[in-house]
């Protein structure tokens, strides 16, 4: 958010000025002793513009100094006492960090700046506090220099920058390193006078004098001024200054200074403070006096359009995203709609297709074979727990051998104990044949085996006589052995290297299932 309005304020007077087609226009001038009285009756009729404060006055000073490395809360705590101690009876005054004085130096440069004359702003800004004016800041034309000075040429040696202000007045910024170091405000012969040009020459030995008695500049080294003139003045304030070795003049034309800052080249020549309006009116410049809220009214104002600005697009991004869950509403809905209208569909063929077929009528065979096999499956289930215990109690003391697999295999009775039907007879109505035996058929590997097969067969050997033996099971045998000398047995193991690293057998024990299930109620 940018000005609409700046209070130009100098040694004399206070200007208004707004922004024209051509740049910046000045629409009011209040000075003398009823300047202030005469402000204020100016500013009730518009306090609601906001505004900004150019001050370009004599009274403005600036120290140098340097600070030990510290860290930031600590720095910023030396910079704020040494710059109330210097300039302790104004509120208006600033501090700027620089950085390092040199590439290997440990020591920091701060440059302190203030109004030393309090007056010159304090009537003013009463009348801008009384009308609750929205003021983004006091912002000095020193402070706005480097910035201004940078877009018109690269500033690397040290140098000083020399411009006519207000028609009377000569303002110097001195620049070293693209930082300010210090600057002044003179009164000057005008423009058209016959010694100007000699006044611009004295200005420039008189502060460099001044800049090595504050050893900012060595005598060393040779200072470019840089002067904002036309061809002619620059020729005769060349021809003034050709014998000194140690500044060098180089020069501006006011055509090409206004052409690059303000986009044209007709513009008052004496009046290069109109560079700075322009700057202020297009942005809000970085360094301020405001330190005591002379600012509070804009910054409440900044506030409120955030917060209208944040509520905006909160409800442009709500409306955004309540439209697209309608849109997406409306096509779940139309979903819903198709899938409802699909099952009605399919729930009506599928009756219109039932209706087809008359009901299926079930026989008393029928019910009575579903009712054997249902008390078949509740009272002969196979007992799992039982098996498992009675293996458990028997491969407990076999720690070398891991099972594998354990199946089943159910013996239904002889096809021959059914009776034949005679010729011409019903087929008798019988029940599901019950289970009399099953085969628990196991499957395990001697672990760690060392290839002593003699020993193998008899821990196989072993183990079925002692499931045999020891459990519940009414027989146990081995259906195949790791390796069997008879060619009609079976061969099982990793029979392909020198030393297999097991050796797997199978074990088939058999149990009534009526023993079994009543052991197991037991």
């Amino acid at each position: 958010m940018a000005a609409q309005r700046i209070f130009f304020v100098t040694q004399e007077s206070l200007s208004i000025w707004t922004a024209g087609i051509r740049g910046p226009e000045r629409i009011a001038v209040f000075s003398g002793a009823d300047g202030v009285r005469e402000f204020d009756a100016y500013i009730s009729l518009t306090p609601e513009h906001t505004a900004a404060m150019l001050v370009d006055v004599i009274e403005e000073e600036f120290a140098l100094e340097t600070i030990p490395k510290l860290n930031a809360r600590d720095r910023k705590s030396l910079i704020a006492r040494r710059s109330e101690r210097k300039y302790r009876r104004t509120p208006y005054r600033l501090s700027e960090f620089q950085g390092k004085t040199g590439p290997g130096d440990a020591e920091f440069s701060v440059l302190h700046s203030a109004i030393s004359n309090r007056e010159l702003l304090d009537p003013w800004l009463e009348v801008i506090e009384k009308h609750r004016v929205a003021l983004s800041g006091i912002y000095s034309v020193p402070l706005m220099a480097p910035t201004i000075i940078s877009s018109l040429a690269r500033v690397t040696a040290p140098t000083l920058f020399i411009a006519s202000h207000q028609d009377t007045k000569l303002r110097q910024i001195f620049m070293k390193g693209g930082h300010l170091m210090s600057a002044r405000l003179s009164q000057s012969p005008g423009l058209d006078q016959e010694g100007y040009a000699q006044f611009i020459v004295t200005e420039a030995q008189r502060s460099r004098r001044y800049l090595e008695r504050l050893r900012i500049l060595s005598s060393m080294e040779i200072l470019e001024v840089r002067v904002v003139a036309d061809s002619e003045m620059a020729n005769r304030i060349s021809k003034l200054g050709e014998g000194e070795l140690s500044t060098q003049f180089s020069f501006i034309a006011p055509e090409d200074a206004s052409g690059k800052l303000l986009g044209e080249t007709r513009r008052n020549k004496g009046q290069f403070e109109i560079v700075y309006l322009s700057e202020i009116l297009k942005r809000r410049p970085k360094c301020s006096y405001a330190t005591s809220g002379e600012n509070r009214f804009w910054t409440m104002r900044s506030m409120r359009y955030a917060i209208m600005g944040g509520a905006t697009v909160v409800a442009v991004v709500c409306s955004m995203l309540a439209a697209y869950f309608l849109n997406e509403a409306a096509v779940l809905r139309d979903d819903v709609a198709r899938i409802r209208a699909q099952v009605q569909q399919l729930t009506e063929t599928y009756r219109a297709e039932n209706d087809k077929f008359g009901p299926i009528l079930a026989g008393s065979h029928e019910m009575k074979l579903a009712v054997d096999t249902g008390d078949h499956i509740l009272l002969n289930r196979l007992p799992v727990p039982w098996v498992m215990n009675q293996l458990g109690a028997v491969l407990g003391k076999y720690p070398e051998i891991q099972v594998r697999e354990l199946t089943w295999q159910a013996n239904l009775p002889a096809a021959g104990s059914k009776k034949p039907n005679r010729r011409g007879n019903r087929p008798t109505k019988v029940s599901v044949p019950e289970v009399e035996q099953v085969d628990a058929i196991l499957t395990a590997d001697i672990t760690s085996f060392d290839g002593d097969m003699r020993k193998a067969f008899a821990r196989i050997d072993q183990l079925t006589s002692d499931l045999e033996s020891q459990t519940f099971f009414s027989e146990a045998a081995t259906e195949q052995y790791p390796l069997n000398a008879n060619p009609a047995a079976s061969v099982s193991g990793e029979i392909g290297t020198d030393r297999p690293e097991f050796a797997r057998f199978r074990i088939r024990a058999t149990y009534n299932v009526a023993d079994a299930a009543g052991m197991g109620e037991g």
